[in-house]
């Protein structure tokens, strides 16, 4: 079914006039334009189908149209689509904050919403700074990061991600952040031939708190899977180490589980891979699937209890209109009913693991593919530079699959309703994308040097 070609055809007009795209540059070609979806399939506007592999922006997690969260937002809608959370409650906001407790460990239990992973990540700075503040340490005011983890694009967010993608033209910057090293072998993530991996260890992270000083740092901020950076998967043992590091200093460890929430990784969170609980978990993306904006900071009692003592307010001097959005926060728990009710979590880690078994096998004669890695249904293909990359995902659309590109990295997200044809359909384009691709740049080799 096609999309009438006169009203395409204005909307190209007005999206090149008008519409300023985020995280777009002024290379990027024309934009697809996406009238419709269905599962993990969409359709353009000209009728093209296609399978999506970055699952609208990594968020669609029960896929598109899903009858059931269609119809629990349409009866929200009709009923109260919003009433604020400040001094007063609605029930969709009251019933998922249980939900988030039933679905945690015991200690997270109290849980703030926003709007987006980088309000959260504001939320974030702001609470554990003042939590210190509150508690008698006013010097805690230092956020430590990984040096390649993303947590948004925020002011504050930006300061607490050290890509230079990011940060250039932002300055100054607020002071009080410090980045350490990403527990990944350097060489793997530049892509680069080696004998045997190093990563850094935990190690390092205690030599930047001693550096610092413990009595400076209010929090330490990582990603179970940092997506940004190109799906990199630290080891959990790394994890389970900045847990203690982070008790025995006093210092919140915080988990940014936007884009790791609810399933993606094959665990309903990526820090059940770890066996870890923090201080502080951000979710978003997954949680809604796409359907409404929504983003949470859970954190414990203990921390909650803190601000109590605050001597402006006796609470947390923070919030947003539109924070506890009903019509968000129902479309939220209908979306952890599919999640749940059709099993996506374990449908995430059997159908990840296949996908990546296969992309290695298909992938394993390729010499443009430095490394194939993935964690559920989170993967990445990496191929030895960027340009490389960008070919490989150009050629992916041409065949009918949308994929995402984070540097060398092409990344595979899609919704975790995937089955196993779909997937093995994903994987068979990736892999005829990489032999045009290579071809293509076999030809333009032999045109140069005649």
């Amino acid at each position: 079914m096609s999309f009438d070609q006169e009203e395409a055809a204005r909307l190209r007009a007005w999206d090149a006039a008008y519409l300023w795209h985020p995280w777009t540059g002024k290379t990027a070609g024309d934009p697809l334009m996406i009238v419709r979806g269905d599962g993990v399939r969409v359709w353009d506007a000209d009728g093209r189908e296609y399978l999506d592999a970055k699952a609208a922006s990594l968020n669609a997690s029960c896929g598109y149209s899903h009858p059931h969260i269609v119809a629990a937002i349409t009866r929200q809608a009709a009923t109260l689509m919003h009433f604020s959370i400040e001094a007063a409650a609605n029930p969709p906001a009251v019933g998922l904050a249980a939900k988030y407790a039933s679905l945690l460990p015991p200690a997270l239990s109290r849980t703030f919403f926003c709007n987006s992973g980088s309000e959260a990540m504001e939320t974030v700075v702001k609470l554990t700074r003042m939590y210190h503040a509150l508690r008698g340490e006013p010097g805690r005011r230092t956020i430590l990061s990984l040096r390649d983890g993303y947590h948004g694009a925020t002011l504050g967010a930006v300061t607490a991600t050290a890509l230079t993608l990011t940060r250039a033209g932002n300055d100054p910057l607020p002071g009080a952040y410090a980045q350490v090293p990403t527990p990944i072998c350097p060489s793997c993530r530049a892509a680069e031939a080696h004998d045997e991996c190093s990563a850094p260890t935990a190690q390092t992270l205690r030599d930047a708190i001693e550096e610092i000083g413990p009595d400076n740092i209010a929090a330490f901020v990582m990603e179970p899977v940092l997506g940004v950076a190109g799906c990199l998967i630290p080891d959990p043992a790394y994890l389970v180490a900045a847990r203690e590091i982070c008790s025995e200093y006093g210092i919140l460890f915080v988990l940014d589980e936007v884009l790791t929430g609810f399933g993606r990784t094959g665990r309903m969170f990526g820090f059940e891979h770890a066996a870890v609980v923090p201080d502080i978990l951000m979710t978003s993306k997954g949680v809604t699937g796409g359907y409404a904006p929504l983003a949470a900071v859970t954190t414990t009692e203990d921390v909650y209890r803190t601000f109590a003592d605050d001597s402006l307010m006796g609470g947390f001097r923070h919030g947003h209109t539109m924070s506890g959005h009903a019509l968000a926060c129902a479309a939220s728990l209908a979306v952890l009913e599919v999640i749940e009710g059709e099993d996506l979590v374990a449908n995430s880690a059997r159908v990840g693991g296949l996908m990546l078994d296969e992309l290695r096998r298909l992938l394993a004669d390729e010499p443009r593919v430095f490394q194939v890695r993935g964690l559920g249904l989170a993967l990445a293909v990496q191929m030895t530079d960027a340009g490389v990359a960008d070919a490989l995902a150009a050629a992916c659309l041409e065949l009918g699959l949308i994929v995402r590109t984070q540097g060398s990295a092409v990344c595979l997200m899609p919704p975790l309703t995937l089955t196993e044809t779909d997937a093995l359909t994903m994987c068979s384009i990736v892999a005829e994308a990489a032999r045009l691709t290579a071809q293509r740049n076999d030809r333009n080799v032999v045109e140069v040097v005649r």
